[in-house]
């Protein structure tokens, strides 16, 4: 199995967006899933080819922290792309997993967003994460959200491996 990790935050070291990202490539590492992380920011000269990526992966994490005012430019440009130039036979029924961190208000809605553009798209939702992090070393300390991270992980995996 194969999941891609599209990351459309800037890689800053306080975003708890990469936090959850890594702990879900944990996750799945122990599942023997092949992982893939793609950093937008690192790909933002090619973010129109990116969805050419899609076409080997099983199923995908769309993550993104909030900006000033919803997600990241990054995934909105993604998410065009997609629509653009993405397959939409190998988008339609592919399970995507929404993940949204925010140090500011606004959390909901760009998961909303999120599930919406992908079920526009003709994608699959599955339960992912939407939190507000005050404080990023203690959301990154607490066993409990590590518990919940890893829970909604596995249940990606099954939602995938079922089919």
């Amino acid at each position: 199995m194969i999941i891609h990790i599209y990351y459309g935050g800037r890689g800053l070291i306080e975003d708890p967006t990469l936090y959850v990202c890594d702990k879900i490539t944990d996750v799945l590492s122990e599942l023997r899933v092949q992982v893939k992380r793609y950093n937008l920011y690192e790909e933002k000269n090619s973010i129109s080819m990116l969805p050419k990526t899609l076409k080997d992966a099983d199923g995908i994490i769309l993550a993104s922290s909030l900006e000033w005012f919803g997600m990241g430019g990054y995934m909105l440009q993604f998410l065009d792309a997609c629509w653009l130039y993405g397959d939409k036979d190998k988008i339609n029924g592919m399970f995507m997993m929404p993940v949204v961190t925010a140090t500011a208000f606004g959390e909901e809605e760009s998961y909303y967003n999120l599930t919406r553009a992908w079920k526009i798209l003709g994608g699959y939702i599955c339960p992912g994460i939407s939190s507000y992090v005050d404080d990023h070393t203690d959301f990154e300390l607490n066993g409990q959200f590590a518990k919940r991270i890893e829970r909604i992980t596995e249940d990606l995996y099954r939602a995938i491996n079922q089919k």
